[in-house]
């Protein structure tokens, strides 16, 4: 029978714990007697550590892991990942807006050959400004990156065992799971859910705190911000040699030629060389960070000497 891990990171959630855990754990048992549920609390400042260690003292399967500060949700969801020893993993979010009925279909998909299984959420119960600032950075994600990347997937997920190690190969810092997991380019499926409305609170990612991590996100996966730079660059540099040539010609045949225009041409030519520039000193600072993130040059999928689904982490 598979073994399946469950990771839950948690934030200022102590009025959804235990009603998540009520819901979770029986879908879980009617899958499997093997399995475990990690609830990572990510700093939290109310009482969800006293709650996630009340639970895991009634429910020997619920295990309790607490970062020392707030490190942000991708961060702990990689605490998890890292602890977890399971066929499957599932990654959920604690506000009980993902339905744990979907895991058994996940685990269908997963059975399909899939090694990750990505949850689209129809009929978005969030405000139309959130929907709508997804669909714009999904967007340029799915640009910067040249893979399509749909607007109503989250963080609902399952990975297999080797689609985990994959991911526990990326150390990196400033970290976003989507865009990992999207990098890896491991085979991936879909599901479709109805989204269920929040029941407690209110969503701590405000506008501001989504901001940074679409910031980190440009600027931790892609260098094509620093590429577009040099672009725009060589065509202002290419645009005021045009317009120099023709001021000359001008010139020449006896025409008068505006003092503007010759110090805007100037100051096109220099702006242009500038971002060329940056461009070029971006592009080597592109490939130093990547060189020193070290992430995996390559997975192997399969071996005629060893699968590389019986890796254990160590």
């Amino acid at each position: 029978m598979a073994r399946i891990s469950v990771v839950v990171p948690v934030y200022q959630a102590e009025a959804t714990l235990a009603e998540l855990t009520h819901e979770l754990l029986p879908t879980l048992a009617a899958i499997t007697p093997d399995f475990d549920v990690w609830l990572v609390d990510d700093g939290s400042t109310d009482r969800s550590w006293e709650e996630i260690r009340r639970i895991a003292v009634r429910e020997p399967r619920v295990r309790g892991l607490r970062l020392i500060r707030n490190f942000g949700e991708h961060v702990a969801i990689t605490a998890g990942l890292d602890r977890v020893d399971a066929d499957h993993a599932v990654i959920m979010a604690c506000d009980l807006q993902d339905d744990p009925a979907a895991i058994p279909r996940m685990l269908d998909a997963s059975a399909r050959g899939a090694d990750l299984v990505l949850v689209r959420r129809m009929q978005r119960r969030d405000g139309w400004l959130k929907r709508l600032l997804a669909r714009l950075f999904y967007a340029f994600i799915s640009l910067l990156f040249n893979v399509h990347y749909d607007y109503r997937v989250g963080n609902y997920r399952l990975l297999t065992r080797r689609a985990v190690e994959y991911f526990r190969q990326h150390r990196e810092r400033m970290r976003n799971v989507n865009a990992i997991m999207a990098l890896m380019g491991v085979s991936t499926a879909y599901v479709d859910v109805t989204h269920r409305a929040r029941r407690h609170g209110r969503s701590t990612y405000t506008l501001g705190r989504s901001a940074r991590v679409a910031a980190s996100v440009v600027i931790g996966y892609s260098d094509i911000p620093l590429v577009m730079s040099g672009a725009i660059g060589g065509l202002l540099c290419l645009s005021a040699l045009v317009w120099g040539a023709w001021l000359v010609a001008r010139s020449i045949a006896g025409e008068a030629v505006p003092a503007a225009s010759v110090a805007v041409c100037a100051v096109a030519a220099i702006g242009g060389l500038v971002l060329v520039n940056l461009g070029i000193v971006g592009a080597y600072l592109g490939r130093a960070a990547r060189e020193a993130k070290e992430r995996p040059m390559y997975f192997v999928g399969e071996s005629t000497e060893v699968r590389s689904t019986e890796v254990r982490s160590t």
